[in-house]
């Protein structure tokens, strides 16, 4: 298949250290180049198109040995479903606007998607999430990282660390990394991907409330509201250190419920895969995040070995 890297700098996406994401440097490459790295070293993945701020992409990879695969590089639009599309769009070849709906190599065409700021993506991960991810009975697949995977990169000893919040299932506590394989001519409710976007920080109040409404608005049913109400419930209560509280709640949200529901709001068949390294849910999402990725992206990166 083919891989769209996801570098915008508009619309939601935040700045770090006043620098757009894929673009600061870790131990002397940009992130977005060492998730370049990682993806063409994937033998399932034929072509990395790669969105975002054209002339600064061209720029850094002119400075660098060229990639394993081939590459092509697109300039950015203003929103990250505009550039899921361009992305997706671009690796069809003499694509025309409704070729979709007579051709079905092009209707049932995959595409994985990744962000350019996990410098510490591997492709023994990526591997293991394409393993995992079931595209004939589904249409979209979303990458999942256990706890007990993150609890590696915690601060201790003395080291740094980073601490994540994590979404509380049945099965057990997870965060939603940063790896998907879609289908994207299958999604019948392409608007809702940018508003779960826009909203996607949920450790901010605002968020929620704006999420709960914007599912609201979309006649999303009661069902998949109680689902969200519970995730949000366990969360809050493992931050307050009431956790056994928080099991209780996670109970009743078992991963196949959720993803059911994910899939009647996306309009799209919608799975999960489980990687097991950790360093795709690793992005940089601010600055102490970046200092601390700075310091001890070695250790880490052998850790992954």
């Amino acid at each position: 298949m083919d891989a769209v890297i996801l570098c915008g700098d508009k619309g939601a996406s935040r700045m770090v250290e006043g620098e757009s994401k894929a673009f600061l440097f870790m131990s002397g490459k940009p992130l977005f180049l060492r998730v370049a790295l990682a993806v063409a070293d994937v033998d399932r993945v034929a072509r990395l198109f790669i969105i975002g701020d054209k002339a600064k992409i061209d720029l850094h990879l002119s400075r660098h040995p060229p990639l394993s695969k081939p590459v092509v590089t697109l300039e950015q639009q203003g929103s990250l479903l505009e550039n899921i599309l361009a992305g997706f769009i671009a690796t069809i070849d003499g694509y025309q606007p409704g070729m979709e709906n007579t051709i079905p190599s092009i209707r049932d065409k995959v595409v994985m998607l990744a962000p350019g700021d996990t410098p510490l993506l591997h492709p023994a991960e990526i591997n293991e999430f394409l393993d995992g991810a079931n595209m004939e009975d589904f249409d979209y697949v979303a990458g999942l990282t256990p706890d007990h995977v993150m609890a590696r990169y915690l601060p201790a000893g003395g080291e740094p660390g980073i601490s994540m919040a994590y979404m509380h299932f049945r099965e057990g506590r997870f965060r939603i990394n940063n790896l998907h394989v879609a289908r994207p001519f299958a999604c019948r409710n392409l608007d809702v991907v940018q508003l779960i976007y826009a909203s996607r920080y949920q450790k901010d109040l605002k968020n929620i409330a704006r999420l709960t409404r914007d599912m609201w608005e979309h006649h999303v049913k009661l069902q998949c509201l109680l689902l969200y109400a519970g995730l949000q419930a366990a969360m809050f209560l493992s931050f307050v250190r009431l956790r056994f509280l928080g099991d209780i709640i996670r109970r009743f949200i078992p991963l196949k419920s959720v993803a059911e529901a994910a899939s009647r709001i996306l309009g799209m068949r919608v799975s999960w895969a489980v990687t097991t390294r950790g360093g795709a849910a690793l992005d940089v999402d601010n600055d102490i995040d970046y200092e601390t990725m700075k310091k001890m992206f070695h250790q880490w990166k052998e850790m992954q070995e």
